[in-house]
């Protein structure tokens, strides 16, 4: 198995990084339909591998592979790639390739780095409830990541209509309005994910009698305020476009800052 393991962690960040510079090929070229195929292939090489290493990881840990920064980054990048895959299907194009498939190599390269096969989960942190709130914080995670890049593009793309620079990056990216949709979706599933992995969380911990959280990681609910708020000002005053583009990169400089301050119970 460890051969195996040892081939995965170096064939999988590499798979990623060649399929992130077809898709840059795309974005960039005349002609796309020469560089599709190639993207879409080597997507699905990317995600096999990937889940590949992922079992693996577990069969030689004897656990669920979520228990350290690098473990987390791994899960954390299969699910972005999912949602990359989504969004190229639901936005029918292939040009987001290059900035939402990007996050998903770079977590895959510091995962991989930061992997400790020498780790053993304590005892009381040998949970199922454990396992599905780490899960469900991750898919928010992903999920407000997802619409923050597509938030960031919004801005892009309006502030080159507004200054009439109509350069390749205007003509490539997809409508403002689609860029908007698929923002505000990713959005309001991250905020239904966290919302349920708060609940799993707070059974678990009532369950086992652990301590609750501490000051730094109740900061994440500030997060959850920030685009539950973004959400509701969309369906009730209407702040769609450039407003709510701001809101969802509000909240995610401030999703980094928290899990800056607090790694909320990974281990280094």
């Amino acid at each position: 198995m460890e051969p195996v393991l040892l081939a995965l962690k170096f064939l999988v960040p590499l798979a990623y990084l060649a399929t992130t510079a077809i898709y840059g090929r795309l974005f960039f070229a005349p002609e796309e339909s020469r560089f599709a195929r190639k993207a879409t292939l080597g997507l699905a090489i990317s995600l096999i591998l990937h889940i590949a290493l992922l079992l693996c990881l577990g069969y030689s840990l004897q656990r669920c592979p979520l228990g350290t920064i690098g473990e987390g980054l791994l899960f954390l990048a299969w699910i972005l790639a999912v949602i990359h895959l989504l969004s190229e299907w639901l936005a029918d194009t292939r040009r987001l390739g290059l900035f939402t498939l990007l996050p998903t190599t770079l977590c895959v390269v510091v995962g991989v780095f930061l992997l400790r096969p020498d780790f053993a989960l304590p005892p009381q942190l040998q949970s199922s409830f454990l396992v599905f709130h780490i899960v469900a914080s991750l898919a928010s995670y992903a999920c407000f990541s997802m619409a923050s890049i597509l938030a960031g593009l919004y801005l892009v793309l309006h502030a080159k209509l507004k200054h009439k620079n109509f350069d390749i990056t205007f003509r490539k990216l997809p409508p403002l309005d689609k860029l908007d949709k698929l923002s505000a979706n990713w959005s309001f599933l991250g905020s239904a994910t966290m919302v349920v992995a708060s609940v799993i969380g707070w059974v678990w911990v009532r369950k086992d009698g652990l301590a609750g959280m501490n000051f730094k990681e109740l900061a994440i609910y500030l997060v959850l305020a920030v685009f539950l708020g973004a959400g509701i000002s969309r369906r009730l005053f209407g702040w769609r476009g450039r407003r709510h583009a701001i809101a969802i990169l509000i909240g995610f400089l401030l999703m980094l800052l928290t899990n800056m301050i607090g790694t909320h119970g990974f281990q280094n």
